[in-house]
């Protein structure tokens, strides 16, 4: 049996995108890749102060939850 015949050339990832990028390719291809790379790094920024806060509120949760518990526990020790 053959092996398939690749199509396109295998891509090359640097650390900073495509090497076909960084050898200086078309500008308008280099700006949108820029203008995702932001995009995507301010959806990222968003998702995690979203997680921070969720977690902030959580603790606030248990903290509450906590205090609680000891007001019920003291109370019924009065009854």
């Amino acid at each position: 049996m053959t092996e398939p015949v690749r199509q396109t050339p295998p891509r090359y990832v640097t650390a900073r995108g495509s090497a076909k990028a960084a050898a200086g390719a078309d500008p308008q291809s280099d700006d949108a890749v820029e203008a995702e790379r932001v995009a995507f790094d301010l959806r990222l920024a968003e998702r995690a102060e979203l997680l921070r806060e969720s977690n902030a509120m959580r603790d606030m949760m248990l903290a509450q939850l906590k205090a609680d518990d000891e007001a019920l526990k003291k109370y019924i020790a009065l009854i």
